[in-house]
């Protein structure tokens, strides 16, 4: 005597998708993404740092032509307006600097693609910061190494994967083959 078959119940087994964090539900974020974040908000430090030993320097009236290079290369009376504008415009250079830096690397980290040409507009913007000293000079290397990090295909793929998130495809239109035009018929 055989036994009839018993039914068997089916189980979906969800598969795990690897580029969607499951704690979040957003997409995970390579390597490359953390350390383009880490680089350009390190640039963006190195840079105020070497204009906050700038102003430390230039504070002793001896010292001030050698607190940068744009010091060195303008000479300046101690009181005079030109020093007020040395000063100034290096500041406004290191508050670009850190601006663009800043726009890069947070919208890098929150999926944006355009981020990738934000962070070439810092690099360039980061140049300026050639007038300060060596310790600036550091955050562009910086800067342009978090903004080169950007263009890895990794982060291109996670970037992609934020767009189709917040632009998702419109739904199928369903086609409807029976249109009835006046009074349904079971009205009629």
């Amino acid at each position: 005597m055989t036994q009839p078959e018993q039914p068997t119940i089916g189980t979906v087994v969800a598969q795990r998708d690897a580029t969607i964090n499951p704690r979040t539900g957003e997409p995970a974020r390579p390597w490359s993404i953390w350390a383009a974040t880490a680089l350009l908000y390190t640039g963006t430090a190195l840079v105020f740092a070497g204009l906050g030993v700038a102003f430390w320097v230039g504070i002793d009236i001896a010292s001030f032509n050698s607190a940068t290079w744009l010091h060195s290369v303008v000479p300046a009376e101690p009181g005079s307006l030109v020093r007020v504008a040395l000063v100034t415009g290096e500041f406004v250079i290191a508050m670009l600097v850190g601006a663009g830096a800043l726009i890069a690397g947070y919208y890098g980290w929150w999926g944006y693609r355009w981020s990738r040409w934000a962070g070439l507009v810092a690099v360039a913007v980061a140049l300026g910061a050639l007038v300060l000293n060596p310790l600036a000079y550091g955050g562009i290397a910086a800067i342009a190494v978090g903004a080169g990090l950007l263009w890895l295909p990794g982060s291109q793929a996670f970037l992609t994967r934020w767009h189709v998130r917040r632009n998702p495809a419109p739904p199928e239109p369903t086609i409807v083959d029976d249109v009835y035009y006046g009074p349904l018929p079971r009205y009629r």
